[in-house]
């Protein structure tokens, strides 16, 4: 299995790009407070998950017209389509959709082939955070007193992309791999005949089928796969939106833009991401780079690394604000034996994707 793995830093030097709320387990409940969390004595601002997703969804619809899955609401639970043929960010995002009517129970599932951390700062609550105090006075009568938590930090994320999951859809009954409606999930009477209560299930599955023959995807037993174009354009595309990533909160206030200052990627044939952990680090106040460390985990993951290919793309103003030596760093990690690529964010960014592509022929 080929994955795309890869690592960003986010500049944020006065933004609170994901919010917490009013912290109601604290007594003072005047204050906006920024999400955060503990890891040994210190606490850290962080941008959940989802947020990244959020964002990184509405970045591939703006500016690569992804069709979006439209969101249907039940209860207390909201779902997308389900429709990885027709939309491109039920495949690459994953989902899961119950189907409860007429007496009919089904659910399908889809393992998100991209898969993602927080955006986790660099530097703890104590280096980052503080406080605004603020007075509404616009209206008539006293000013209404509130206050705001926000940070000046560096984010980290890492991502990894199941290039083999991009445009293939299992059948399996298993949480996860089935995927879509077949006719076994559709009751049927005496004479082999969909019931009435199945005419929406019925609908879904004839229209699934209408549309996989009008692309050309291969039916199996178990799998339905995509064409290799169509792979090819979602997995590049979802690359190459974090060229022009864009999204957070309280965006009128603080105006951070969020697209990656410092970029790593590279294939790997194992679901694991060689960029997570402590390669970027705070060390008195400032944010170190482990250019050593990375090399010696390169190293170690040799024998899964097939391109021996690694993608290195940077802000120069970003980078020499951090006193960051690129070249020392390209030295370093070219010792481990892999051609090191230099470049912008952008450029790196295109180039890996490029890399993406030629895996699907």
């Amino acid at each position: 299995m080929r994955f795309a793995a890869g690592m960003v830093l986010i500049d944020a030097p006065h933004s609170a790009l994901n919010m917490l709320g009013i912290d109601e387990r604290l007594a003072d409940r005047n204050v906006t407070r920024v999400k955060t969390f503990r890891r040994g004595g210190n606490r850290y601002p962080y941008v959940s998950p989802q947020a990244w997703r959020y964002w990184w969804r509405s970045t591939l619809s703006e500016h690569f017209n992804w069709e979006l899955s439209p969101l249907y609401r039940e209860q207390k639970q909201v779902f997308t389509a389900a429709n990885p043929l027709k939309y491109p960010d039920d495949d690459v995002f994953g989902y899961m959709r119950a189907f409860k009517k007429g007496g009919i129970n089904v659910t399908v599932t889809r393992i998100s082939p991209l898969k993602n951390t927080p955006l986790i700062s660099v530097l703890p609550e104590r280096s980052a955070l503080t406080v605004d105090d603020g007075y509404a006075s616009r209206h008539e009568g006293d000013p209404v007193p509130y206050s705001q938590e926000f940070y000046s930090t560096i984010f980290k994320g890492a991502f990894s992309l199941d290039l083999d999951s991009v445009g293939r859809f299992t059948l399996v009954h298993k949480a996860g791999y089935k995927n879509m409606l077949t006719w076994d999930d559709v009751p049927k009477d005496k004479k082999g005949q969909p019931k009435g209560n199945a005419k929406e299930i019925v609908e879904e599955i004839e229209e699934m089928e209408r549309l996989a023959e009008k692309l050309g995807v291969q039916k199996g037993e178990k799998e339905w796969l995509m064409p290799a174009e169509v792979r090819k354009k979602r997995a590049s595309e979802t690359v190459k939106a974090l060229r022009y990533l864009s999204g957070g909160a309280k965006q009128t206030a603080y105006h951070t833009d969020v697209i990656p200052k410092f970029f790593l990627g590279l294939s790997i044939d194992a679901g694991i991401n060689p960029f997570i952990s402590d390669i970027v680090f705070e060390e008195r106040g400032e944010v170190k780079f482990n250019a050593e460390a990375l090399a010696e985990r390169l190293k170690d993951l040799s024998e899964v690394l097939p391109t021996k290919k690694l993608y290195l793309g940077y802000d120069a103003g970003f980078v020499r604000s951090l006193g960051w030596d690129i070249e020392k760093i390209k030295a370093t990690l070219e010792g481990t034996g892999l051609e090191v690529f230099i470049g912008t964010v952008g450029e790196a960014i295109e180039a890996f994707a490029k890399e993406i592509e030629s895996y699907y022929g």
